[in-house]
């Protein structure tokens, strides 16, 4: 989802799953004033569900696909708690009962691991529990969206704005050909975080580009080697460049005069891997736990 993408690798260079980055204690400083900015999670409709029990873009690609009944209703009862009520950032244990449940269709029903025919595609974020260096208003430092390279890294945002971006329904993640890493094509994975610098008042995206591995000896495991990111505004009328240039350009000299976009590309030898587990993976829903456990629900579109 739009706020999932701050996920965080362990370690760079070595094997590791994915957390987020550690919050500063200063974050709750000055959350009277953040209160006021913050918009609340976005609750826009799910795409259209076919007769067959997926959406219609599931429907279009894999049309003999049909979802187990008691797979349906745990999915079902998982949204009616979170975003069928706007919320798509929740405290795990909230939907812990959900999550235990799923995990045991998904076992039974042979659906917690990587199925190479069902992964790539283009995806959108529904909701997440990662609320490790993030608030459930999604107002996180920029370092901790930015693997710690884009300076002030103190300043704060404000993520989940993609409605804000004029682009509600997604995608946000892209897996294989479509991810459009040009390093391995079939490998790409690549990742649209919409954010809001808060004090500057406007609007940003990060584009983070991978690549995956499945695991030859864990089949629910996708492996992500990080490859380099990218940050500019959306909006590039002269109030939002502005507004962007006077935010972020003397602390990143390196920032395009034109564009304002800010890239970092991380070097072989360094690049983070980190992993995510699947208990879930049809042709629809991807759902995927960290290594801290928290859940990312992840559906075609």
């Amino acid at each position: 989802m739009r706020a999932a993408t701050a996920l965080r690798p362990t370690s760079t260079g070595t094997n590791s799953c994915w957390r987020a980055w550690p919050l500063p204690r200063r974050l709750a400083h000055g959350r009277e004033r953040l209160a006021c900015e913050v918009t609340r999670a976005s609750s826009a409709a799910a795409p259209a569900t076919s007769a067959s029990g997926v959406n219609s873009a599931t429907a279009a690609l894999f049309p003999t696909y049909r979802r187990d009944p008691e797979l349906q209703a745990a999915l079902d009862a998982l949204f009616a708690d979170t975003t069928d009520k706007g919320i798509r950032r929740v405290p795990h244990a909230d939907v812990q009962h959900h999550v235990d449940r799923i995990i045991d269709l998904g076992r039974r029903l042979g659906l917690n691991r990587v199925h190479p025919q069902w992964n790539d595609g283009a995806f959108w974020g529904r909701m997440t529990t990662l609320l490790v260096g993030i608030t459930t208003d999604n107002v996180a430092t920029l370092g901790r969206l930015t693997f710690n390279r884009i300076q002030p890294a103190g300043i704060m945002v404000q993520t989940d704005q993609a409605e804000a971006a004029g682009v509600p329904e997604g995608p946000d993640q892209w897996k294989g050909p479509e991810a459009g890493v040009s390093e391995d094509p079939a490998r790409g994975y690549s990742v649209a975080t919409h954010f809001k610098l808060l004090d500057a008042d406007v609007l940003g995206v990060m584009h983070v580009q991978a690549l995956y591995d499945t695991d030859p000896e864990d089949p629910e495991k996708l492996w992500v080697t990080f490859t380099g990111f990218s940050i500019e505004p959306v909006h590039k009328d002269a109030d939002s460049m502005a507004r962007w240039r006077g935010a972020l350009a003397e602390a990143n000299p390196d920032m395009d005069a034109a564009s304002g976009r800010i890239s970092v590309a991380f070097e072989p030898a360094k690049r983070a891997r980190g992993c995510l587990r699947y208990i879930l993976l049809d042709p629809e829903w991807h759902l995927a736990l960290g290594t801290s456990g928290s859940l990312t629900c992840m559906q075609r579109v």
